[in-house]
């Protein structure tokens, strides 16, 4: 399945679902995570699917996330929501594991407080996710790949 299709196919569905039940937290979850993988399908079109090392698909991926604030915003709730927590890594230096700065953003994201009962819980950190769900949808949707 090419960009485009997962795109039409996964992603707009779920997310056309989800603006038609805007009370369905389950179709939120939904929508924000199968979003948040169209960054590697479009690097995996753009690298012509060719067999590359983990980090080049990952790098080709963030670059295409850092292109718009909003995708940035969709990665990190889409992991503290599918991961639960998003917990910052630790940086190696050597041989040494070191805990990642105060100026990288030490803080624990967590889902845990996100009740689907409860409509004002539905944000990580300071992410309302409705609103990064409709913010990354027009970005993706703007997405050469994805016409």
């Amino acid at each position: 399945m090419d960009a485009s299709e997962f795109f039409n196919s996964v992603v707009k569905r779920n997310y056309q679902e989800f603006t038609g039940r805007s009370d369905d937290f389950r179709l939120l979850w939904n929508t924000i995570v199968s979003m948040n993988t169209v960054a590697e399908h479009v690097a995996l079109e753009q690298l012509q699917y060719a067999q590359v090392p983990r980090d080049q698909l990952a790098s080709t991926a963030n670059r295409i996330r850092n292109q718009d604030q909003s995708l940035i915003d969709l990665k990190v709730c889409a992991e503290a929501l599918k991961h639960v927590r998003k917990i910052p890594p630790k940086q190696k230096q050597g041989s040494v594991t070191l805990n990642v700065t105060a100026t990288s953003n030490p803080v624990t994201l967590s889902s845990t407080g996100v009740s689907s009962m409860a409509r004002a819980t539905w944000t990580i950190d300071s992410h309302d996710l409705v609103d990064v769900a409709q913010r990354a949808f027009k970005t993706l949707s703007a997405l050469p790949e994805l016409s």
